[in-house]
């Protein structure tokens, strides 16, 4: 791989998304909407309302709460917490696969594909610019969009209890800066694969969207009990996606076939 050709790929993919209003607002909005949406659905009732929690006897909250050495509602707002990682993980799994699957199925349309593909660059040039044109951005608006929750929850737990309660900040660094990134690439490959091959950047996108699924059970795992995030669950789940991300570059660079492309889409 040449580091020249992948960063003139990269500063070309950074102008057309720039011009993409949907791409720049889908940026912009998702994350905007994750951390204002879920202090004020899962953290405002635990801090206004706990006894809605600790009195029920349909959930395993209040036995979550009174089991580690916590105050019943300080260790819900913990509980919670954690149970919001998984939405911050969907970010950076959702964002880039709208903007790779566009990268391909816009160059297409505007008949610069071509061009890229006949140049005398690699095939892994070209994903590795793709993916990094569309990983820094998803990533950028994650991490803010985490740190805006943050903000936004401890002012509402200020608000309500006058005092500050930090989340488990390793499980949300592990979370962020390593499970954030890998699940980033692992949307791109399969966004960038499929768009490859489609001419619609929708049937890309809801193709990927299939990456929501194991995130959402962890969430599931969480709220019900079955599975509570801890250090060991998401370092085996990061030691997971390194093993799935090597897979899929393996099979993106084998099904990018530029020759196909070339012929085919013309």
């Amino acid at each position: 791989m040449s580091l020249d050709k992948i960063m003139a790929i990269m500063g070309k993919e950074f102008d057309e998304i720039m011009k993409n209003k949907y791409i720049l607002g889908s940026l912009v909005a998702i994350p905007l909407l994750f951390s204002l949406l879920l202090p004020a659905s899962l953290i405002a009732p635990v801090v206004f309302y706990p006894e809605a929690y600790l009195n029920t006897n349909e959930t395993s909250f209040a036995a979550i709460a009174s089991g580690n050495g916590d105050a019943p509602q300080d260790a819900l707002i913990l509980f919670f917490m954690k149970a919001i990682i998984p939405f911050f993980m969907m970010l950076p799994a959702i964002l880039p696969t709208i903007v790779a699957s566009y990268s391909i199925i816009g160059e297409k349309r505007n008949r610069t594909l071509e061009p890229l593909l006949a140049a005398p660059v690699s095939v892994y040039d070209i994903l590795a610019g793709k993916a990094l044109s569309a990983i820094i951005p998803a990533l950028a608006a994650t991490w803010l969009s985490a740190l805006l929750f943050c903000v936004v929850a401890e002012a509402i737990i200020y608000v309500g209890l006058r005092r500050i309660i930090f989340p488990d900040v390793a499980i949300w660094l592990l979370g962020m800066l390593v499970l954030a990134p890998l699940l980033a690439f692992m949307g791109i490959m399969i966004a960038i694969i499929i768009s490859s091959r489609v001419n619609d950047p929708r049937v890309a996108q809801q193709v990927s969207a299939i990456l929501v699924v194991p995130i959402m059970a962890f969430f599931v795992g969480q709220m019900s009990g079955f599975l509570l995030i801890d250090l060991k669950v998401m370092a085996g789940a990061a030691a997971l996606m390194v093993i799935l991300d090597a897979v899929v570059l393996v099979l993106g660079k084998s099904l990018f076939d530029r020759e196909e492309i070339l012929t085919r889409w013309r």
